[in-house]
């Protein structure tokens, strides 16, 4: 059994030496990944990208770690987007509304048909883990900006960002999921009116 720590260090060494061609087919990755990959075999995947299977191989070695260095690329990619959308907002507050906004797309319906399967790739679910967990204490970190600024009743920033930042988690389990929206949509619903019911109204 691999650890999430062994694939994550094996992606960081080869990512060093993939040609530009490599890195085209990681994005090509990540599209398919979108679309959902859980039943192929690394031929099939190989086929559909209409790459040779030693190529696919140069990338990663087992399927399981395809997937996990894939999933992890896409959701870098979101954080830094957030990060980038927050960087010019002056007040916590609305940096934090608009930074979960972003982040909440990571159970969004593009990312639907991998999470549905989390338990299938072994390390898969610990990956998801550490973005949440970061997603967890950038939320505290806004939280006690907004407190000192007084935009924000005085609460306790920790709880409040363990429940912001595992919202969207909890409405990708099946037995959570709701009929009439999505796990985003249901995560952004209930995040506002957790913000609207801690802002000091002026």
């Amino acid at each position: 059994m691999q650890t999430l720590e062994k694939i994550k260090s094996f992606s960081s060494q080869k990512q060093t030496s993939y040609s530009n061609r490599h890195h085209q087919i990681i994005s090509d990755l990540e599209s398919l990944l979108e679309k959902g990959i859980p039943d192929m075999t690394m031929s099939q995947i190989a086929s559909t990208l209409k790459i040779s299977l030693r190529t696919l191989y140069e990338i990663a070695p087992s399927k399981d770690q395809l997937v996990i260095m894939t999933m992890d690329s896409i959701l870098r990619k979101l954080g830094k987007h957030a990060l980038d959308s927050i960087s010019s907002i002056e007040s916590p507050i609305k940096k934090l509304e608009k930074y979960l906004n972003i982040v909440n797309q990571a159970v969004g319906p593009k990312f639907n048909s991998i999470l549905k399967d989390i338990d299938k790739f072994e390390g898969l679910g610990n990956m998801v883990d550490q973005h949440a967990s970061f997603i967890t204490n950038m939320t505290e970190k806004l939280l006690n900006q907004a407190m000192n600024k007084k935009e924000i009743k005085k609460i306790d920033s920790k709880a409040f960002s363990i429940m912001l930042g595992g919202i969207g988690k909890e409405f990708i389990k099946e037995k959570n999921k709701l009929s009439d929206s999505t796990p985003e949509e249901s995560a952004n619903s209930i995040t506002g009116i957790i913000l609207n019911g801690i802002k000091v109204k002026n």
